[in-house]
């Protein structure tokens, strides 16, 4: 199986992004927090899916590296209610132990550009970013 499914085409030039990360496991949040930030991106933390909807509509992320399985609501969810409330405005990749061809498909269908499985590549997730 692919380590990643979907179509996520990484802009042409390096920027700083900002970024949501959102992720219930706190030494995985900061590890990638710190990885990120080290690259310039401005970034903020949600460990549960209200958490992520509520500093998604503050912050205004460009890009949302989600984890699926969260407290309060799922991923799948949260990814529903961002693409809902702002668009292409923002992209959305998962990030999580979800491996099976039906999570990726649930994750695409939720709005989703791209399904990670963990563990993810940090360099790899920062080339996304830009």
């Amino acid at each position: 199986m692919p380590p990643q499914l979907g179509t996520f085409i990484p802009p042409a030039q390096s920027r700083c992004r900002q970024v949501l990360i959102v992720e219930d496991n706190a030494d995985q949040a900061q590890t990638l927090r710190m990885f990120l930030s080290m690259k310039g991106h401005r970034l903020e933390i949600a460990a549960t899916g209200p958490a992520a909807i509520e500093v998604a509509r503050r912050f205004r992320p460009e890009v949302v590296l989600l984890d699926l399985g969260l407290p309060g609501i799922d991923g799948f969810e949260v990814a529903r209610q961002i693409k809902q409330e702002y668009g292409d405005a923002v992209r959305i990749i998962a990030v999580s132990a979800y491996a099976s061809e039906s999570d990726r498909q649930q994750s695409l269908e939720a709005g989703c550009e791209l399904h990670l499985v963990k563990p993810a590549d940090p360099r790899f997730i920062e080339s996304l970013l830009g």
